[in-house]
């Protein structure tokens, strides 16, 4: 029994180490160029770019819920595999990039 919780802890450990590198390289590249846009975006859209969010930061069991437009920016509900609301996103109407 010790062995096989060695053994479940040396590998978490080694999982770590592996997404601690992967983000690593991650941050050594080049940022993406922005995008110029000539028209706003969409409520569709803007839910496109909150599951593009969603699966870049590793939220597997999340979805997109309402989306609604205020001032200009819109927020999206994000929401657990249970429907529970625990954040909204905010992407701004015009350029498409997350606000904080």
């Amino acid at each position: 029994m010790r062995t096989l919780i060695a053994l479940a802890f040396v590998a978490a450990l080694g999982v770590t180490a592996a997404h601690a590198s992967d983000s690593a390289q991650v941050a050594a590249k080049e940022p993406a160029a922005a995008v110029t846009r000539t028209e706003p975006v969409t409520s569709s859209e803007a839910r496109d770019i909150a599951k593009t969010w969603m699966k870049s930061n590793n939220y597997r069991f999340g979805r997109v819920g309402d989306v609604r437009e205020k001032d200009g920016v819109f927020l999206v509900e994000l929401k657990s595999a249970d429907g529970i609301r625990f954040a909204t996103l905010k992407v701004n109407a015009a350029t498409g990039e997350i606000v904080s």
